[in-house]
């Protein structure tokens, strides 16, 4: 009996992760089209269901602020993407201060190759190449 409910809490969890990947993906296109408004809301969608993912409070810091220039919110973002991923954090150790603002180019918000760190990673690296060539 125990085993048959576990595997039913499975299946709603599964389900629910889903929904939520779903979410991120429709919030990935959305980003991509410049519909930066609309994908904040479906990031905030799979938030709703998956809090603890750091992949989606990046991403929606990386809208927020590219898309939309909502560069205290994403500080937000990026704080608690820091908090729930030591990785994510070592790589964005980079990102600025509530002093400072990130602009983030379309291209880096459809980078859909490798971990999310390595992806922010190249964004970081980015960005300062870019700073250079002013």
């Amino acid at each position: 009996m125990a085993e048959n409910s576990t595997h039913k809490f499975l299946s709603k969890r599964d389900v629910l992760l889903n929904k939520a990947d779903a979410f991120a993906l429709e919030a990935d296109q959305l980003a991509y089209q410049g519909k930066y408004e609309e994908a904040v809301d479906k990031y905030d969608q799979a938030l709703a269901i998956y809090p603890s993912n750091p992949d989606l409070w990046a991403f929606k810091a990386i809208t927020l602020s590219g898309g939309l220039g909502r560069n205290e919110e994403a500080l937000e973002c990026w704080e608690r993407a820091k908090k729930l991923d030591h990785v994510l954090a070592d790589a964005i150790t980079d990102v600025p201060s509530s002093e400072t603002t990130m602009t983030v180019h379309e291209r880096d918000l459809v980078d859909f190759k490798g971990s999310t760190a390595d992806r922010i990673r190249n964004l970081v690296k980015q960005q300062a190449m870019d700073k250079k060539k002013k």
